[in-house]
């Protein structure tokens, strides 16, 4: 009996991708402090899980918030995992890169664009780290991405493999 490889199990691999994903939303992803620019005084420090930090770049693309399109990755990604199960894989990778990039220059820019407070008009909310859960998420387009890769090489020299 033939031993398939282990690329060839397509819905492992998604699930490790996903996985990643997921984990990503459940831990620590993003810290914040609030500053008051007025005082330059620093206030209170927050670590964000993925899933928060999710909920709130879907606001801060409503009030057309910069750090906010970050968020666009999400679409993507989920994007990337539907062209991997229909097997156009250069369409994968194409949007699994393109999540990977506006996921990280958008969620980075949070450094350089403060966000505001709505609880103060006084404050603003910096990012100071990226945490396990920022890197888990963005992990999961970009596993997905090299999975693709492999499979369109796999697939553009099949008799090599045998």
């Amino acid at each position: 009996m033939k031993k398939t490889p282990f690329f060839k199990h397509r819905l492992f691999l998604l699930g490790v991708s996903l996985s990643l994903y997921i984990m990503g939303l459940i831990f620590p992803a993003l810290a914040f402090e609030i500053v008051n620019y007025k005082t330059s005084h620093s206030g209170v420090m927050i670590d964000m899980r993925g899933i928060e930090v999710t909920a709130w770049g879907v606001l801060g693309l409503l009030f057309l918030q910069i750090p906010a399109i970050g968020w666009l990755a999400n679409p993507l990604y989920w994007l990337s995992c539907v062209f991997f199960v229909k097997k156009k894989y250069q369409f994968a990778i194409a949007a699994a890169l393109t999540a990977t990039i506006l996921g990280f220059i958008g969620t980075i820019s949070a450094y350089w664009f403060a966000l505001p407070n709505g609880s103060s008009p006084d404050s603003q909310i910096l990012l100071t780290k990226l945490l396990l859960g920022f890197w888990l998420w963005l992990a999961a387009p970009t596993f997905l991405m090299l999975v693709n890769f492999v499979y369109l090489q796999y697939k553009s020299h099949p008799n090599a493999h045998e």
